[in-house]
């Protein structure tokens, strides 16, 4: 329930800020719709557990479908930079990023 919560948060406000940035709260761009996919496999595998009377077949149930939704998260992760999306790609090892905006970075990394 944890991992779907902060799916579900993410997916908020990532809506909120791209409508004043992109003009809109939804597009179907590939890291997007990734996420939103992720957030449906949270909800199945949550309904599974419940859905079942006997812990054991619940649980083995929801692994299957946790196993299934691995997959996922390497799209999640590679998808901006296997397509052309909305968002940037990897800034890390990359010296893309504004330098006026690397020290706000770092010290919201440092306050985080």
């Amino acid at each position: 329930p944890v991992g779907a919560v902060y799916t579900f948060i993410a997916l908020v406000t990532g809506a909120a800020w791209g409508k004043p940035m992109w003009g809109t709260w939804w597009v179907w761009d590939a890291r997007l719709t990734s996420e939103l996919v992720l957030l449906f496999l949270y909800a199945g595998v949550i309904a599974l557990w419940h859905a079942f009377d006997d812990r054991k077949m619940a649980g083995r149930a929801a692994g299957i479908l946790v196993l299934v939704g691995v997959v996922n998260l390497p799209v999640i992760h590679y998808s901006v930079e296997w397509w052309n999306t909305l968002h940037q790609g990897s800034t890390q090892m990359q010296q893309s990023i504004d330098p006026a905006m690397r020290s706000p970075l770092r010290w919201a990394i440092a306050g985080y």
